[in-house]
């Protein structure tokens, strides 16, 4: 049987991951040079939503820290 809690984890990771994919695409515009408000706004979105996958990756990574030592 699996852990229901290690599943939702695993989802929220895979979600994190996907979510990373698309900022990557989101970089494109800029890369092509294309100039439109909208382009600027998802990379907002992007550089809010990779801030925030960064502090809750650090605090797993803190927490499977504490349970290791």
């Amino acid at each position: 049987m699996s852990d229901p809690a290690a599943d939702a984890q695993k989802k929220v990771r895979l979600y994190e991951d996907l979510f990373i994919l698309l900022c990557i695409l989101a970089l494109w515009p800029v890369i092509l040079g294309w100039d439109d408000p909208v382009y600027e706004f998802a990379l907002y979105v992007a550089l809010a939503g990779l801030l925030v996958i960064f502090f809750r990756r650090l605090r797993r990574f803190k927490q499977a820290k504490r349970e290791f030592d």
